[in-house]
């Protein structure tokens, strides 16, 4: 059984609540071990992010990459870079480090910004970089996240100046070791990432009703044919694909949270069958939506004895 998890805003953009916004930081532990969690799926960031493996491995991907990562390995993740994130088994756990800019460059118009910030968020050369415990410079950098959950867990005296300070010799890290990737010009391009990101909002907010690939195309101004291209470069999946499995991670929503009927949530999800809506969720979730519920229902009972 797959399960989904969801802390994606109004559109395929992850919007980050810092706690305090004269501090833009932020950690987010995952525990995959939960009946409603099962991965991240597609989305994208304004900040930066770096995820760290706590337990078990995980699957990144990002754009046409899949990058398999253990635990005490990491990952950064540049602006507005599309990725998903899926743990290989139960009860995987992460954490994954949000800041913004800011935090590095200090004000908005500062040097420090402009020379060694803004050149690595705008450089398409860069989307991420995978931190391996056999590269001493990237062994280095994973030592320095893992203050920075200390620090942060901990929160004694002066831990934000701990977690700024260990930020900062991660970005020196960085920008020290990829200076020629960072600094050579940027590669073509492509406009499948953009046009990806328009679809994936626009199913995103008509997925509950009638959507022919003919709506989708139109959503972003190309031909049916391209559109189908776009999505299988950047998703490895087709449009068609992609909101079929959107529907049925709403669906996985309305029986975690509701008691609607199946019927009811079927047609609230986009189905107009719940034959066929039966069918495709167990395509992708391997049981069907009753299964499901009763899973739900005695993971919850379970969790509550305990």
């Amino acid at each position: 059984m797959q399960l989904f998890k969801i802390e994606i805003g109004d559109t395929d953009r992850e919007i980050v609540n810092y706690k305090s916004g004269d501090f833009p930081f932020l950690i987010d532990k995952d525990e995959f071990r939960l009946v409603d969690e099962g991965y991240i799926r597609w989305h994208w960031n304004d900040d930066l992010q770096i995820s760290y493996v706590l337990k078990h491995k995980f699957c990144f991907q990002v754009n046409d990459e899949k990058i398999v990562l253990n635990p005490g390995e990491g990952i950064f993740f540049n602006s507005n870079v599309i990725h998903q994130i899926k743990p290989s088994q139960y009860d995987c756990s992460m954490i994954s480090i949000m800041f913004d800019k800011s935090i590095i460059s200090g004000s908005e118009y500062s040097l420090i910004g402009k020379k060694y910030v803004d050149t690595v968020i705008n450089t398409n050369n860069l989307d991420f970089v995978v931190f391996k415990k056999d590269v001493q410079w990237q062994n280095d950098i994973l030592k320095h996240v893992e203050n920075i959950y200390s620090s942060y867990y901990k929160q004694d005296y002066a831990y934000e100046l701990e977690i700024v300070n260990n930020l900062n010799w991660i970005w020196l890290s960085l920008i020290k070791n990829l200076k020629d990737k960072i600094e050579s010009p940027s590669k073509k391009t492509s406009p499948d990432y953009d046009r990806v990101k328009t679809a994936l909002n626009y199913i995103k907010h008509n997925y509950n009703h009638e959507v022919s690939l003919d709506d989708i195309a139109k959503s972003c101004n190309i031909s049916k044919s391209e559109c189908c291209r776009s999505f299988k470069r950047v998703l490895k999946m087709t449009p068609f694909e992609y909101l079929m499995e959107y529907r049925v991670l709403k669906a996985t929503e309305y029986l975690y949270n509701t008691d609607e009927s199946i019927s009811n949530i079927c047609m609230n999800v986009g189905f107009n069958g719940i034959s066929y809506f039966g069918k495709t969720f167990k395509k992708f979730m391997n049981c069907t939506p009753s299964e499901y519920r009763n899973y739900i229902k005695n993971n919850k009972n379970s969790t509550s004895n305990k």
